[in-house]
């Protein structure tokens, strides 16, 4: 399942991140368009949502 693509949202941003759900879980990835960690809660609850629909 980790090497499932996902489409996620940047919370802050809205830029449209495609990747791994391995990506994803890497500590110290941030958004490309705006650098927001995706460790923060925020993130997290939008990769969840993501990984539900794919």
């Amino acid at each position: 399942m980790e090497d499932k693509i996902i489409e996620v949202s940047c919370p802050k941003c809205g830029i449209k991140i495609t990747n791994p759900m391995s990506w994803f879980a890497k500590p110290g990835n941030c958004c490309p368009g705006c650098q927001l960690r995706l460790s923060t809660e925020r993130f997290k609850r939008a990769v969840e949502e993501a990984a539900k629909k794919a």
